[in-house]
C-alpha cells in the first residue's frame, strides 16, 4: 500500500515577490560597482577598490539568485523533477557561498600586497563614494528583508535560502563599506595609508565566516542531511498507538521549506492508512509522504 502527499509551502506570490525585489537590488548594485571600482582607481584606495570588487562578485552572484528563481519557477511543473525544482534555489544559495569565499580570499591577498607596497590615496574623495555605497547597501538590505511588506503566518515561518543568500551578500557589502569608510576616515585624520589594507583584510576575515555558515546549510540541504531523530520518535509513537511498528524511514529536505519522508510499517488488520498519514504530516510537517504498509506475519 502506498499513499503519497504533496503540499507547497512558499506561495507563488511570494516567489514572484522575491524575484522582483532580488532584480531591482541587482540593477542598484551594478550601477553602485561601476562608481566605487572607477573610484577606487582613481583615489587609489584600497578599501573602496576592494568594496567595489566585493560588490561586483556579488553583482554576478545576485544574477545567479535571479536565474535560480527563474528556472525554479518555470519548471515547477515538471515531473522530471522528482520533488518539485526546490532545490534550484538552494543550488543558488550554495553557488553565491563559494563566490562569497572566493571574494574575501581575493580580498585580503590585495590587501596584503598593498600593506607591503603602500601607495598614496584620495582619502575625501574615496570617503565620499564609501559613504554612498553604504547608503545603497542599507537600502537593498532592507528591499531584500521584505520589511513593509505583507506575508501570512504560514509564509513567516519558512525561509527561502536563495533569498536568504542575496541578503547576506548585501549585508557583507554593506560591512565592507562601513570598514571602507573607518578606514578612509582614520587615513584622512592621521595621513596613514594601512589602516585601508587592514581594514579590507578583517572584512575579508568576517565574510568568510558568513560564507562558510552559508555554505554549510545550503550544502546539508543538497545532500540531503537531516537530523532525524525527533521525527523517528514521533513516527515510532504513532505508528505504536495505532498497533504498527516502524521497519524503515527516511527523511529529507526537497526544498528550502519543503521536507519528504518514507516510511514503511508492519501493521495490524485494523490500521488506517488515513489516520497515520495525516499525524505525521501534522507532527512532523511533512509535505512529500510515501508510505509502504506490510501486514504482520505476511
Amino acid at each position: 500500500m502506498k499513499q503519497r502527499i504533496c503540499n507547497q509551502q512558499l506561495s507563488e506570490a511570494s516567489i514572484t515577490e522575491n524575484m522582483r525585489r532580488t532584480a531591482i537590488v541587482v540593477l542598484i548594485t551594478v550601477v553602485t560597482m561601476l562608481v566605487e571600482i572607477l573610484y577606487g582607481l582613481l583615489t587609489s584606495s584600497m578599501a573602496l577598490l576592494a568594496d567595489g570588487i566585493h560588490m561586483g562578485t556579488h553583482t554576478f552572484a545576485l544574477i545567479v539568485t535571479l536565474i535560480a528563481y527563474r528556472i525554479a519557477h518555470t519548471q515547477k511543473d515538471n515531473p522530471n523533477f522528482a520533488f518539485s525544482s526546490g532545490k534550484v534555489g538552494i543550488l543558488g544559495g550554495y553557488t553565491n557561498a563559494i563566490l562569497l569565499g572566493v571574494t574575501a580570499l581575493y580580498m585580503m591577498k590585495a590587501a596584503i600586497e598593498r600593506l607591503i607596497t603602500p601607495q598614496p590615496i584620495s582619502f575625501a574623495q574615496a570617503l565620499t563614494v564609501a559613504i554612498i555605497g553604504l547608503l545603497v547597501n542599507l537600502a537593498s538590505a532592507l528591499l531584500l528583508s521584505g520589511k513593509g511588506h505583507h506575508h501570512t503566518h504560514t509564509e513567516e515561518h519558512h525561509m527561502d535560502h536563495n533569498l536568504r543568500s542575496a541578503y547576506v551578500h548585501v549585508l557583507t557589502d554593506a560591512l565592507t563599506s562601513v570598514l571602507a569608510i573607518a578606514a578612509l576616515l582614520s587615513g584622512l585624520v592621521f595621513d596613514q595609508s594601512w589602516p585601508d589594507a587592514l581594514v579590507a583584510i578583517l572584512g575579508a576575515l568576517v565574510i568568510l565566516r558568513w560564507a562558510w555558515g552559508l555554505l554549510k546549510s545550503s550544502g546539508k540541504l543538497l545532500v540531503d542531511y537531516h537530523e532525524t531523530s525527533e521525527e523517528l520518535d514521533q513516527v515510532t509513537m504513532i505508528a505504536a498507538a495505532a498497533g504498527s511498528k516502524v521497519l524503515d524511514l527516511h527523511i529529507w529536505h526537497t526544498s528550502e521549506n519543503s521536507k519528504a519522508m518514507i516510511i514503511e510499517l508492519e501493521t495490524g488488520t485494523a490500521f488506517d492508512s488515513g489516520v497515520f498519514t495525516e499525524q505525521v504530516k501534522r507532527l512532523c510537517r511533512i509535505d512529500h509522504l510515501t508510505l509502504t504498509c506490510h501486514m504482520a506475519g505476511t
